[in-house]
């Protein structure tokens, strides 16, 4: 009985091999934040590779690569950094004070 049962779920798991796995979600997420400091700004969220891209009226777009972090995520790169969960991140661009930002919803 117990060779059987090993036997049905080594057929599962190879026919599970032969089925091909979905190719990865590379799309692009876009949010919009609204700063303590009175700014919008714009993050695109990209796959393949993992990185953000700021947009902030009156700079220069920032692209950050994503680094690893404990809890939510951590984008960071020349003394920028991008960090918090989608709801709320905190924003540095360099020479500026780290600002809260949260996302804004609807229209």
């Amino acid at each position: 009985m117990m060779n059987r049962m090993i036997l049905a779920l080594a057929a599962l798991g190879l026919a599970a091999c032969q089925t091909p796995c979905p190719a990865p979600d590379t799309g692009s997420i876009v949010a919009t934040y609204r700063c303590a400091d009175g700014s919008d700004i714009q993050v695109t969220f990209s796959r393949a590779p993992d990185a953000a891209l700021i947009v902030q009226e009156g700079y220069s777009p920032v692209s950050l690569p994503l680094r690893s972090s404990a809890v939510g995520f951590r984008y960071t790169d020349n003394g920028a950094e991008l960090q918090g969960r989608r709801s709320e991140v905190h924003w540095t661009r360099p020479g500026a004070s780290e600002t809260l930002c949260r996302e804004r919803t609807g229209g």
